[in-house]
């Protein structure tokens, strides 16, 4: 792979590269975190809002994750009073009971016979890293640079069941937010789950979603599984529920530069 692929919505493919770009000067900082989308701080500090609305400017989004939520209302206040919008998931996390339940869903549940799964990496073709990317995007999720889906640029890892056909269905994926020995380094990046409307009901997205858990477990070393939850998404909260990946005291703060994103909510 010689040159950096990027997928989705071009209105935000300047905020997918200037993160790109951003993370080169930060990786070796522990107070921020990144995989793929946008850098955010590794928790707050006693500068949270001013970081975040910096991270804006350059990035169109800051993200403050492990943010307790009672400081929702006081944090989002300093962002608004600084011409921001803001935006917020709720931060779901699993640990070792996530890792047992999906070996045991391994055990009891297969995929339909018609489907096969593929981790992409480096040397899959471009058609079906894009075909997977798509699929993302179809469903509200937006696709990280494609060396990252190829876990080459981050340990990670995007897994996609394909049909007869070659055509990808649905996807999971994991990845490194920042070296392991940092600060919460072991907790990984996960989800992205996203499986196209007329095959969904039939447990892929839970089947493919266990199965990148086992492998950041065992390949990469990840003891916390991240990833971000509206307070509404009840199917999700559901299937995070059955992977032992449930709620916290915390959330993802967002500070949104709408010059950048040209909307006021971030796609996770």
């Amino acid at each position: 792979m010689d040159e950096e692929e990027y997928f989705g919505d071009p209105n935000r493919l300047l905020a997918i590269k200037r993160a790109a770009d951003l993370w080169k000067l930060l990786k070796e900082s522990d107070h921020y975190r990144y995989y793929g989308r946008a850098v955010g701080l590794n928790g707050p500090t006693e500068e949270t809002a001013e970081k975040m609305a910096a991270l804006a400017r350059i990035q169109g989004v800051g993200i403050c994750y492990y943010c307790p939520k009672e400081r929702d209302q006081t944090l989002f206040s300093e962002l608004a009073a600084q011409n921001f919008q803001t935006d917020r998931h709720e931060h779901y996390r699993g640990g070792n009971a996530a890792y047992s339940l999906a070996n045991e869903m391994m055990k009891s549940r297969s995929l339909p016979a018609d489907l096969k799964v593929v981790q992409l990496n480096r040397n899959s073709p471009k058609e079906l890293v894009g075909a997977v990317a798509e699929l993302c995007a179809a469903q509200g999720v937006t696709p990280v640079p494609g060396s990252i889906m190829r876990g080459v640029s981050l340990p990670g890892v995007v897994l996609a069941a394909i049909d007869s056909t070659g055509e990808p269905i649905a996807s999971a994926s994991s990845h490194q937010m920042l070296k392991p020995e940092f600060r919460r380094g072991t907790d990984v990046f996960w989800g992205a789950l996203s499986t196209r409307p007329d095959r969904r009901g039939e447990g892929i997205a839970l089947i493919l979603g266990a199965m990148t858990i086992i492998h950041m477990w065992e390949v990469h070393g990840a003891r916390g599984f991240i990833t971000g939850v509206r307070h509404d998404n009840i199917s999700s909260q559901k299937l995070c529920a059955k992977l032992g990946v449930n709620d916290t005291e915390w959330m993802m703060a967002q500070c949104i530069n709408t010059e950048i994103l040209g909307s006021a909510r971030h796609t996770k």
